[in-house]
């Protein structure tokens, strides 16, 4: 009995140790079947959760895509309405109304036309160099022809090879805006601009603008990136695309899309279609077409699907999502591998906020760099105004002695004419009238002199610089101006000549400035022999002569005065610095610098030109030439009188 009982009690021992065991793998079993449920059901959480945010990063990447296209399209819409302004400013410019004006008076190109045309080319070719983005020239050329399309002033030198226009076909006489032409030269679009010109209701000529396709292209078409696939590209109403310049064979999207299956593209939204290449296979590609308003053209746009998507289409994520369900492993790795996409798709959209955000900084750091130039440029034009009136000052100084002198002599004459008739008026004999008004009158003829000595130097303080222009004789010029310094000479003992031409000189100049210029030349001369007079004592005679006369220079006929000095000479080693602004080698309370400087200004700024010859110990002459005006009258008596009545009021 004791065996059984022992037997009995072994076995259910085991037995309840196998129950004990099959419960417990029971339940790891389970536990291990709801550990795979959950991980399961987590793997395809996060598997739907990242399908979401993939497609949804995806729409926010394909959005900012188009909202980019959406700010060149507006780019290119605010250019072209920019140039539009442009021509209609030039159309309404003061130049090309003169020249309608000058046409119906009957003017022909010799007398008065050629001279219009010339001015109109100088505004053309201003606008060709000053109209640019980031340094790049806006127009290539610039083109006015007559109401039938012949060419009037274009700032081509000539037409190049294949680049022959027939400019007719670009009128409009029927439309008052500016019109945006496409045309196709050689397989090469080239986008034109036309604006109709109108006088007295009618319409009479043409202003067409070629614009510089390449500026177009790398400012406001092309993308920087070079890690995206994206393209852009312009193309006309009519599908035409535009093709880049240097660009020979065309892109891509002249090689899958016709320009009928462009015309047939939604507007605003994008298309897919399949392309093969041998090194990429077969790519599913979105495209679009963006109107530019007010133009006849469209913004072209693709892009590879995988770029904006991802390479994984949402029923491969599916098989993915029960894939990785069942193998675990793999499962994990395809999940690795959606990250890893998101981490870069993310990585890219990230990297573009980065890039505008860059961008805009830069724009706001370039608006005040811009800002602070200019106004420092506007205080160093104020300061240098400053200086060249300081320096006009003092040459007014300079004439002080003269107009000292000037004034002196009618002065001791009204005293003695004045002190006459109070003796005659105190004596008891009678005097005729006759006899009275003889003095009165000649003391107002002195007080008119005097009168017109003070106007002539309010005039030259006023007037001179300024850009008005006279026919003059060159020789009354070169009188009025010694007359401030004569007086000087003959006090400080200094032997001063003058040789004038004997016939008129006549010169289209400002007098008031060559006046300055003059004054300025003769201070020099002064001082020059007063230095070397102090240095050398009685042995040496100072002498100055100015001189006028007709000559010639680079074929051409001039005229020209002379300021002649023999006093030291200007040394070799500084003669090329003797125009430079504040370059002087007198004492600072003697001169500021700018005295050849404004003069070689002056002079140029009238056609002429200032040259000197100098040798040591020996002295200098200063030469100024002016292109001699073509015919010879001239009305210095004008200036004259603008002397006298000037001060009247």
């Amino acid at each position: 009995g004791r065996t059984g009982f022992g037997r009995f009690s072994a076995y259910k021992t085991q037995t309840g140790d196998s129950a004990k065991w099959a419960r417990s793998k029971s339940r790891r079993t389970l536990a291990i079947l709801l550990a795979c449920l959950l991980l399961v059901v987590y793997i395809g959480f996060l598997m739907a959760s990242n399908y979401r945010n993939q497609i949804a990063l995806g729409e926010s990447t394909l959005e900012r895509f188009r909202l980019d296209l959406d700010k060149r399209a507006a780019s290119l819409e605010y250019f072209f309405s920019e140039r539009k302004f442009d021509l209609r400013s030039l159309v309404a410019s003061r130049e090309v109304s003169a020249y309608f004006v000058n046409e119906s008076l009957g003017m022909s190109e010799q007398y008065g036309l050629k001279v219009s045309f010339f001015v109109i080319g100088q505004i053309f070719e201003k606008t060709v160099r000053e109209k640019s983005i980031q340094s790049d020239e806006i127009y290539e050329r610039i083109v006015f022809v007559d109401r039938r399309g012949r060419p009037l002033v274009d700032t081509a030198a000539q037409e190049e090879e294949g680049q022959v226009f027939f400019w007719e076909k670009f009128l409009t006489p029927q439309q008052t805006d500016p019109a945006i032409f496409l045309e196709d030269r050689d397989g090469r679009a080239q986008i034109l601009m036309a604006a109709p010109c109108f006088h007295k209701g009618h319409f009479a000529g043409e202003l067409i603008a070629l614009l510089n396709l390449a500026t177009v292209f790398s400012n406001l078409v092309d993308f920087t990136s070079t890690l995206s696939k994206r393209d852009v590209q312009l193309a006309g109403v009519d599908g035409q695309l535009i093709r880049r310049p240097g660009e020979e064979t065309g892109c891509l999207f002249a090689t899958y899309l016709a320009p009928d299956r462009i015309k047939q593209l939604p507007v605003d939204s994008f298309s897919s279609f399949t392309i093969s290449s041998d090194t990429r296979g077969r790519q599913n590609m979105l495209v679009t077409r963006l109107p530019i308003h007010n133009t006849p053209l469209n913004l072209m746009a693709w892009a590879p699907r995988d770029e904006i998507y991802g390479s994984l289409t949402p029923w491969q994520l599916l098989v993915g999502t029960g894939s990785l369900a069942l193998v675990i492993l793999l499962g994990i790795g395809v999940l690795m591998r959606f990250n890893t996409q998101n981490l870069i798709l993310k990585a890219r959209f990230d990297e573009s906020k980065r890039q505008q955000e860059l961008l805009a900084s830069k724009n706001t750091q370039l608006e005040d760099e811009i800002r602070r130039r200019c106004e420092v440029e506007e205080k160093l034009e104020e300061q240098r105004a400053l200086r060249i009136r300081s320096d006009r000052l003092r040459s007014l100084g300079e004439m002080a002695a003269g107009i000292a002198h000037e004034l002196n002599q009618p002065l001791v004459g009204v005293r003695g004419l004045a002190e006459l008739i109070l003796l005659t008026m105190d004596s008891e004999k009678i005097h005729s009238q006759d006899h009275m008004r003889k003095n009165v009158g000649l003391i107002v003829e002195q007080a008119d002199r005097m009168v017109h000595i003070i106007n002539h130097v309010r005039l030259f303080a006023r007037d001179a610089g300024s850009p008005e222009t006279s026919l003059t004789d060159l020789n009354d010029v070169v009188r009025s101006g010694m007359s401030f310094l004569t007086a000087q000479f003959r006090s400080h003992g200094l032997l001063f000549e003058s040789e004038f031409a004997e016939e008129s000189l006549p010169v289209r100049v400002n007098p008031f400035s060559v006046e300055e210029v003059i004054v300025n030349l003769l201070a020099n001369a002064r001082d020059a022999v007063e230095k070397r007079k102090r240095e050398e004592g009685l042995s040496y005679t100072p002498f100055v002569k100015i001189s006028t006369g007709h000559g010639k220079k680079n074929g051409k006929d001039t005229v020209y005065l002379e300021v002649e000095d023999n006093g030291k000479g200007i040394p070799q080693s500084i003669a090329d610095k003797v125009f430079d602004p504040f370059f002087t080698t007198k004492d600072p309370d003697r001169g500021t610098g700018l005295g050849l400087s404004i003069c070689k200004s002056i002079v140029e700024e009238f056609g002429g030109s200032i040259q000197f010859r100098s040798r040591e110990a020996e002295g200098t002459i200063f030469t100024i030439d002016f292109p001699i005006y073509p015919n010879g009258e001239t009305d210095t008596d004008g200036y004259t009188q603008a002397v006298k009545n000037t001060g009247s009021g």
